[in-house]
């Protein structure tokens, strides 16, 4: 893996660890009281595959609505991707359009959106 890839890879996780996944863990604290199913998974770079989806870095909220089956087609995801070539980060979500940014750009005010305009109905 080259210096720069480094770099970026280690600034994602920085980034998930002390910006987006405390919001993610509020949300399935929430999501839990409301009687969903709301678990966080990660995946590691895998410098083999670096210059596909399947290699990048992600952290990812999953729910399962209250009432529907773990492999429901109700389930809904809300994924951070750090797309090691571009080096940005993509958020994607069930129902959502897919969005893109520097890493910089990503705030506990964009992750509040992020999740409310994703899945506020269920944090009602």
């Amino acid at each position: 893996m080259n210096a720069e890839t480094d770099l970026f890879v280690q600034a994602f996780w920085v980034k998930c660890r002390d910006v987006i996944r405390p919001e993610l863990d509020e949300t399935v604290d929430a999501l839990r009281s409301a009687g969903h199913e709301a678990n966080i998974s990660t995946q590691e770079f895998s410098p083999d595959q670096k210059d596909l989806p399947a290699g990048s870095p992600e952290l990812v909220l999953t729910i399962h609505p209250a009432g529907s089956a773990s492999t429901s087609p109700n389930r809904r995801e809300l994924r951070y991707r750090g797309d090691v070539p571009s080096r940005e980060i993509e958020v994607t979500a069930t129902g959502c359009k897919t969005a893109r940014s520097d890493l910089s750009l990503v705030t506990d005010a964009s992750v509040k959106n992020d999740i409310a305009l994703c899945f506020g109905s269920l944090l009602k």
